[in-house]
Formats: C-alpha cells, sequence, structure tokens
C-alpha cells in the first residue's frame, strides 16, 4: 500500500473514531492487511475495542508481548520505541508507551491487578511522561511507599523535564518520614522568588496545590488542608482530586454544612462518578447518620469498585456503630483491592485492638507498617497496643517513633500520644519524663483532662 493511501486511511479511521463510531472505524482498519503491520494501526483499532468495553479483543489486537513485575517488556516490538507525531505541536507521543498503558486499563477492566499494575510501570518507564499510568498506579494503591520511591528512582527524565521528577516527587512520597513534599515545595517556592517563570506557573498548578493539601490532611493540619481545598476549589469547582481531600478534611473538622453543599453540587453535576456518591455518605457520617452513609458509600463501590475511599469509608461506617464483622469485609476487601495503601491493614488492626484481641492487632499493624513505615498514626497504634499489654519499655519506643515520623510542627492531634508516652514513662518510674511530656500535651491542648490528671498523679508519686 503506498504511503498516501496508509496516511489517508488512518486519517479516515482517526475522524470516524473522534467522531464516535467505534465498530465503524474498527471495520474499516480489520478490512486493511496494515492493521497487522504497523503497531499505530493497531493501537488506534484497540483504541476503538477499548471504547466498546471489549477487553479481550483489545489485548488481542495489543499483541502476546509480556512483561515481569517491574515492568519489563519481553516482546521486541514494543520495546523499541516507536513515536507518533502530533500535528501542530513540537514533541512526539511515544506509542510503546500508550499501548503498555492501555494493556494496563484493559487487564485492570478485567479485574487483572497484578497485570494491570506490571503494565502501568511498564508504560511509565518507557516514557515518563505518561502522567495517566503513573497516576493509576497512585491513585489505585498499586505500589507501596518503597516499590513508589524505586520506580521513581529508576525513570530517566530528559533535561528538558526534570521539572516532572519534583512534581512526581510531590505526588508520590506524602507519608515520607523526610517530609520530601514540604521539601519540594519549599524549593519550587525558592525557584519562584529567584525568578523563574516556570516555576511560578509550578507553584500555583492545581494538582500541586492538591498534593499540598493532602499532605497536610495526613499530619494531621485539617485546618490548612481545608483551607488550601476552599481557595482551590473556589478558583477550579470541578477539581475532583481536591473535592476528595477538600472532603476528607471537611469529616475531621466536623463542617457538616460545607459537606452537604458540596455533595449537592457533585451530585448534580457528577451523578454517574462514584465521588459524588461518596460525598453523600461522608454527609451522612459526619451527622452521625450511618445506615445512610453505609448505602451511598455501597453505591459508590457499585459504580467503581476501585474506588479506595468509598471502601474505607465503608468500613468506618460499620465500625463506628461496633459491627466488626461487617468492618472486617469491607476492609479486607480494600486491603486486596488496595495492596499499597495501608490503612485497611490499619483498620483491621484497630477493630482487633477494640475486641481486646491484641496479639492479632500487633500482628496487622506491623503489616501496614510494611507498607507505609513512616505514617506517625502506625506507630501509634503499636504503641497503644505495646501498652495494653504492659510492655511499657516498648510502648515508649513506639510512640517516640510516632513523634519522630509526625510533622516538625505539632497539631492538636498528637496531644493523645503525648500524653500516652508520658503515661508509659510514669509506668517505668521515669517521673520527670513523664511530666515533661504531659506539659508538652498540655501546651497543645488546655483542654485535655488525661494531661492534668497524669501530671498531678506523677507530681503526687515524685513525693
Amino acid at each position: 500500500m503506498k504511503e498516501e493511501e496508509v496516511e489517508r486511511l488512518r486519517g479516515l479511521a482517526q475522524a470516524l473514531f473522534l467522531g464516535g463510531q467505534y465498530r465503524r472505524a474498527l471495520h474499516l482498519l480489520n478490512s486493511s492487511a496494515i492493521v497487522l503491520r504497523d503497531l499505530r494501526f493497531r493501537y488506534l483499532a484497540a483504541k476503538c475495542l477499548e471504547q466498546l468495553k471489549e477487553w479481550h479483543q483489545c489485548l488481542a489486537m495489543l499483541g502476546d508481548a509480556k512483561v515481569d513485575e517491574h515492568g519489563n517488556v519481553s516482546s521486541p516490538h514494543d520495546c523499541s520505541p516507536m513515536y507518533l507525531d502530533k500535528e501542530g505541536e513540537d514533541h512526539e507521543i511515544n506509542i510503546t508507551s500508550a499501548v503498555c498503558y492501555l494493556r494496563g486499563k484493559a487487564y485492570e477492566a478485567l479485574e487483572n491487578r497484578v497485570q494491570a499494575r506490571s503494565w502501568y510501570i511498564a508504560a511509565v518507564k518507557s516514557d515518563p511522561l505518561c502522567y495517566e499510568a503513573l497516576e493509576s498506579l497512585v491513585d489505585n494503591y498499586m505500589l507501596t511507599c518503597e516499590e513508589e520511591s524505586s520506580l521513581l528512582s529508576s525513570l530517566q527524565f530528559r533535561k528538558e523535564d526534570g521539572w516532572l521528577s519534583t512534581f512526581y516527587s510531590c505526588l508520590m512520597k506524602k507519608h515520607d518520614s523526610e517530609n520530601i513534599v514540604e521539601a519540594k515545595i519549599r524549593d519550587i517556592e525558592t525557584n519562584t522568588a529567584a525568578g523563574s517563570p516556570f516555576m511560578l506557573a509550578l507553584k500555583s498548578n492545581v494538582d500541586l496545590v492538591a498534593c499540598n493539601a493532602e499532605y497536610y490532611y495526613l499530619c494531621g493540619e485539617y485546618h490548612k488542608s481545608f483551607e488550601l481545598t476552599s481557595s482551590l476549589l473556589a478558583k477550579d469547582p470541578f477539581h475532583l482530586k481536591s473535592a476528595l481531600v477538600h472532603l476528607a478534611a471537611a469529616v475531621e473538622l466536623e463542617h457538616s454544612n460545607d459537606l452537604y453543599l458540596m455533595a449537592c453540587n457533585l451530585i448534580k453535576d457528577y451523578p454517574q462518578k462514584p465521588l459524588s456518591w461518596f460525598a453523600i455518605g461522608c454527609y451522612y457520617f459526619s451527622i452521625k447518620k450511618y445506615d445512610q452513609a453505609r448505602r451511598h458509600f455501597s453505591k459508590a463501590t457499585s459504580l467503581d469498585a476501585t474506588f479506595p475511599p468509598a471502601w474505607i469509608g465503608f468500613g468506618n461506617a460499620y465500625a463506628a456503630q461496633e459491627e466488626t464483622d461487617q468492618a472486617m469485609v469491607a476492609y479486607r476487601t480494600a486491603a486486596r483491592l488496595f495492596p499499597g495503601c495501608h490503612l485497611p491493614t490499619l483498620y483491621i488492626g484497630m477493630e482487633y485492638m477494640r475486641t481486646h484481641n491484641f496479639k492479632l492487632a500487633e500482628q496487622f499493624f506491623l503489616q501496614a507498617r510494611a507498607i507505609c513505615p513512616s505514617d506517625p498514626l502506625v506507630y501509634n497504634e503499636l504503641g497503644v497496643v505495646a501498652y495494653h499489654m504492659k510492655d511499657y519499655r516498648k510502648a515508649v519506643q513506639w510512640f517516640e517513633m510516632t513523634l519522630a515520623n509526625a510533622a516538625s510542627s505539632m497539631s492538636e492531634m498528637w496531644e493523645p500520644t503525648l500524653v500516652n508516652l508520658a503515661h508509659a514513662q510514669r509506668k517505668l518510674k521515669l517521673y520527670h519524663k513523664a511530666v515533661t511530656n504531659y506539659e508538652k500535651a498540655l501546651a497543645l491542648s488546655t483542654r485535655s483532662l488525661s494531661a492534668f490528671a497524669g501530671l498531678a498523679y506523677t507530681y503526687h508519686l515524685m513525693v
């Protein structure tokens, strides 16, 4: 087939695809033998099958390439980079990366998350500009913290794309003990002050602001997180990633009116998105109507079974009414679907601790620590378990590690940890250290009855 005929065929097939005539575009491509020889045509045919939700045929069209768990593709046809020019733009699309990403989407739709994970990694490794693949890995918790770090260090950025390393660090390392997000944002602010117009644009990037808000949320700085997301949503009310953080912060702050308004807006604009039903569930959860909350969290999971917050909320709604068995089912489902998310395992441990099964609770907390070794909440729960098991020395170690992994600026969230640390030190007759930590707790919250009582009792024991 002549070159001009090939281009005419490709142009017609693309026009049909963009016009939503997927069956017709697929028939046109299949009627030409070139679809078997040219990866670009096979990719377009596979995109048609993607839109038609025919996932097995989509994978068959893309070929029989194999990938290992580290994202290394064994097929020479897919390993050699191919590029597709975009008219009117000064860069090219790495079609090899696009094919890997499409394979990942197909396997995820077929609920083969192991293969989906490997193909997403292959897509990012093939082209670090394939943001969609990285977003799928991060948002669906397919990687542990260690695996995220390993993937980020393996990416080969071009010199002009070095800024992506900064952005990806903020996106991935939200629990890092070295406060990576905070440090990277400081770097961006420093470069902005130095007059870099590109860094100025990056600093105001909505995705980066959303990452910063999520970082504050994970650090327990709920007010800061809520202020950031509120200002962001005032500028861009349809930025759904920040809307999710906004909802989570509003639940912690018990801002039920804000939750109600957000839920109404989301369900009006996005009735088919799981986030909208999750928002309604958050509102009912905040006003302690847990039955209604569960129904809406369940609706969110039925719309998208790979939406992590809905499964967590589903379990929390059961746990709030002490319905342990049902809560465990939700948490275990979340742990199976999202192996890179430590929260389901952490909550399973909390349920075992609530039922005084401390040995099992400790095992699950240690599993959560293996997935995310820098989340201070994990160490806090390990300290509580050790305290209940009367291993006060170990409890002190865990509580000290909690504070070491917490944010540099202590908030009221960490007052219970300081009180628990002081209780454990009092049990070990380390009275002066206990007094110091009780006073630190009272500096964070003057309403802490446990801190006042513990401090008074410690002074009594010192007499």
